[in-house]
């Protein structure tokens, strides 16, 4: 490895908050054929890396988001007017990757690794009088690639895509609220209503789903502590089991990473 590129890798660990505002295109026919296209803000992303004897990287992300076909509606019930709550999805995204590096030079490295990967997703829709709980989650492994760039002494590009590869899947049934799902709840207790979500899941591979996550990252190296950043994300996913669930989301952050 030359000597600059040593210069700006002399820290070995780095820990990175990101901030900033997502778009969501999400359709789930179990509960509606249309689209729904939303906004969130703010999302916040957490991420940790180190870089010794490989690359090993751990990431948080969260964010909610409202959406409606159309703005909030006036409906009538006994006589009273009320108005409709939008839809809303709280999402959290988690992984953890191991790699080795396959070239490393003066002009940046590649990597390639393997990643552990959990995705939770919490839904509720409105219809006026009457509305649903659903959920998605899903944990994996999948293998990853990523691309450093050294563009000068203080400039870095990353780029990174991940393909998740087997997952265990946990969806809300059909019927929304069979008589699996009012049991699951029967505890009251959200702990074991979860695990009991995760039970009713089944394990699947890219045949019934299919993912990607991308990100591309700018970085600009104020000193051998600090830098600050942006990065934009996408996620996209296609579940069809046991109708199709498409979604598409994109993560745009400016970002302060603390190095040692």
């Amino acid at each position: 490895m030359t000597t600059g590129i040593q210069a700006q890798d002399t820290a070995r660990n780095s820990l990175t908050l990101s901030l900033g505002p997502a778009l969501q295109h999400r359709q789930d026919l179990i509960f509606s054929p249309f689209i729904h296209e939303s906004f969130g803000f703010p999302t916040i992303g957490l991420s940790w890396q180190k870089d010794k004897a490989g690359h090993t990287w751990v990431e948080f992300q969260g964010g909610g988001f409202t959406s409606g076909l159309e703005a909030p509606f006036t409906y009538y019930t006994d006589g009273d007017e009320q108005e409709a709550y939008p839809h809303t999805f709280t999402y959290i995204h988690a992984g953890v990757g191991r790699g080795a590096y396959l070239s490393s030079g003066p002009k940046g490295r590649s990597i390639l690794g393997a990643s552990f990967h959990g995705d939770i997703q919490a839904l509720d829709n409105q219809y006026g009088l009457v509305s649903f709980f659903g959920y998605y989650a899903s944990f994996g492994v999948g293998a990853w690639f990523k691309r450093q760039m050294y563009l000068g002494p203080k400039h870095r590009l990353t780029w990174q895509v991940e393909l998740p590869l087997v997952s265990w899947v946990s969806r809300s049934p059909y019927l929304v609220n069979d008589d699996e799902f009012i049991e699951n709840i029967y505890s009251h207790n959200g702990f074991k209503t979860f695990f009991a979500y995760l039970a009713d899941g089944r394990l699947t591979s890219v045949h019934e789903l299919q993912r990607l996550n991308a990100a591309i990252a700018y970085n600009y190296i104020l000193s051998p502590r600090f830098d600050i950043g942006a990065t934009w994300t996408l996620r996209y996913m296609h579940y069809s089991e046991p109708v199709a669930l498409n979604l598409l989301e994109q993560y745009f952050h400016v970002s302060a990473a603390w190095k040692w």
